[in-house]
């Protein structure tokens, strides 16, 4: 009676299915959480898919979970970010030619301890090393405003070749860029709602 139903029901399993494949190796004991999605009523999709299709979007990356040399950790951080977002491809890089905007740039900060209005401001981000967990705060910036904001953890990470450590990444990223062109603050926001994701 409803032929377009079943299409529909076909769509959502795909969305799903697409989210889900971020995280895959990371389905043992420890899946990726989503603790915390903030998008500001400012966030425009169009800010980023027309200023940052094709072109370089500076990274700045705090934080050094593991015991290894900054710029290949932060290495590690920009190439699992590539591809991830929605839509037009860009070239996640910490270091950025003229293709990249100035006045915009995301933040990736690594068990960090800061507020979520202070992560685009604050050019020295304090973060922690031991801990029985990774977190990851990702920030979208423009012109200094947090215009995205997600916070996602996920259970102790070996390395930078642990499966699960691509996954956050990832997953982070996938969010940081809904692709609506606005949203408003009191349908976004999301505080302390813990989301485990197969």
């Amino acid at each position: 009676m409803f032929p377009s139903s079943g299409i529909a029901v076909k769509n959502r399993i795909k969305i799903v299915f697409a989210a889900a494949s971020l995280v895959v190796g990371a389905c043992s004991a420890d899946a990726v959480r989503l603790q915390t999605e903030y998008n500001r009523s400012s966030y425009d999709y169009l800010n980023f898919s027309t200023y940052q299709a094709d072109r370089d979007t500076r990274v700045v990356v705090h934080g050094n979970p593991f015991d290894m040399d900054r710029a290949a950790f932060s290495k590690a951080v920009t190439d699992n970010m590539q591809g991830a977002n929605p839509g037009r491809r860009t070239n996640f890089t910490t270091t950025p030619g003229k293709s990249a905007e100035p006045n915009i740039w995301v933040v990736m900060a690594f068990n960090a301890n800061i507020g979520v209005y202070e992560i685009c401001k604050s050019k020295r981000i304090k973060t922690r090393r031991g801990s029985n967990q990774l977190k990851l705060s990702a920030a979208w910036c423009f012109d200094g405003r947090q215009d995205s904001l997600v916070e996602a953890a996920v259970g102790q990470v070996g390395d930078i070749n642990d499966p699960r450590f691509r996954a956050l990444i990832q997953q982070a990223v996938l969010n940081l860029f809904p692709q609506n062109k606005f949203r408003d603050d009191s349908n976004t926001r999301r505080r302390g709602r813990r989301t485990r994701i197969r």
